[in-house]
């Protein structure tokens, strides 16, 4: 967590700027969004920024909410790690440990903290990827504007203006702007 000193100026802060709070858990869910979406759509050869916007990726954090999940329990783990930082910085240690106790390494915590919500996105995209790679996902029937029959494919995901949908047979990806899509029925293959 944080030091006494610090929690009193965060209190005061959020307190003189309550508005803050909010600004950074949208910056906090496009963020953890972006992270995953472009972690996820890169195993199908698809840059996700080339087709997504800032808003995509706040929608795109609430559509995967095991995302969210990751994010506390490596936030959970930082702060049970600083109260044992703290606790430890309380006891006489031998000299090579005696760092663990210190603020400065609860400071550098925090940034283990953003590697570990990284590191477990990557990971949960991969597993997500994989699952889709083996024929497994959320399978649609599209019918698209030219009038061609109706195809059936896994949806990757979507943003404000296009689709992205995965062959598992052919191993082909497809990415349909909104407007070229007449119909989308969800099933099972």
């Amino acid at each position: 967590m944080t030091e006494p000193g610090e929690q009193n100026f965060l209190r005061a802060l959020l307190r003189e700027h309550p508005a803050l709070l909010v600004s950074v858990l949208y910056v906090a869910a496009s963020t953890i969004g972006m992270v995953y979406s472009w972690a996820f759509l890169r195993y199908f050869g698809i840059n996700v920024f080339h087709y997504a916007q800032i808003g995509d990726f706040l929608l795109a954090s609430l559509k995967e909410p095991f995302t969210w999940l990751l994010v506390f329990a490596a936030l959970l783990l930082m702060v049970f790690d600083n109260a044992m930082s703290r606790r430890a910085g309380r006891k006489e240690k031998p000299k090579w440990i005696r760092w663990y106790g210190t603020a400065r390494y609860r400071s550098i915590n925090y940034l283990v903290a953003v590697g570990m919500v990284v590191l477990f996105l990557l990971a949960f995209a991969d597993t997500q990827a994989e699952r889709v790679r083996a024929g497994k996902g959320d399978f649609v029937s599209v019918t698209l504007a030219d009038g061609s029959a109706p195809r059936t494919s896994v949806l990757l995901g979507t943003t404000g203006q296009f689709l992205f949908l995965f062959e598992p047979e052919s191993g082909a990806v497809d990415v349909h702007p909104h407007e070229n899509v007449q119909t989308i029925s969800v099933g099972k293959q």
